[in-house]
């Protein structure tokens, strides 16, 4: 669930890891993101806009460090709005692990900050997940090692500090009797 939510802040950090595969030793990349888009939020049709900043820095090690800010308002089709915010630092805790014989890469990444807070826009709060949480993330090898993250194929939590009531599955429980509510 939380990668149905998520999915436009994943591609991001996603593509700023790709991106730091080109990024000189120790560079800075900074990026300014703005969409609106057709959305399906746990099963409820509506429409995204959103606007963050990614400050990726490649550590020139096999890791990087990355710290984003996203805000993002989902107005489902029956006009009511709910509002996603993220901001904090990602780290690569580890270079990403490539097994040549099973076909896979290993990438572990820690998160902290607030990972992720729901709320009726321009009202209270729905849901709130702060602290640091860790996720271990499996990918088919590509055969490139400059580029090696294919599709993915699993997702774990190895450790989570802090409130994190539905950081694992994605908030629905909390947005969907908002959102279809009287």
């Amino acid at each position: 669930m939380r990668r149905k939510l998520l999915a436009p802040p994943i591609a991001m950090v996603l593509a700023c890891i790709t991106a730091a595969t080109g990024l000189a030793a120790g560079s800075t990349q900074v990026t300014h993101f703005s969409f609106t888009k057709p959305s399906n939020v746990c099963g409820i049709s509506g429409t995204t806009v959103a606007h963050g900043t990614s400050v990726l820095r490649d550590t020139g090690n096999g890791k990087y460090f990355l710290n984003k800010t996203f805000w993002g308002v989902f107005t489902a089709d029956n006009g009511k709005s709910t509002t996603l915010q993220f901001a904090g630092p990602a780290t690569q805790t580890l270079p990403a692990v490539i097994d040549e014989q099973a076909r896979t890469v290993t990438i572990t990444t820690t998160y902290g900050g607030l990972l992720e807070k729901f709320s009726i826009t321009g009202g209270p709060t729905l849901s709130l997940d702060a602290g640091r949480a860790t996720f271990v993330d499996v990918y088919e090898y590509t055969g490139d090692p400059n580029n090696p993250a294919g599709d993915s194929i699993s997702e774990t939590v190895s450790r989570l500090d802090g409130p994190h009531p539905d950081l694992l599955t994605g908030g629905c429980e909390v947005l969907v009797p908002y959102l279809q509510g009287p």
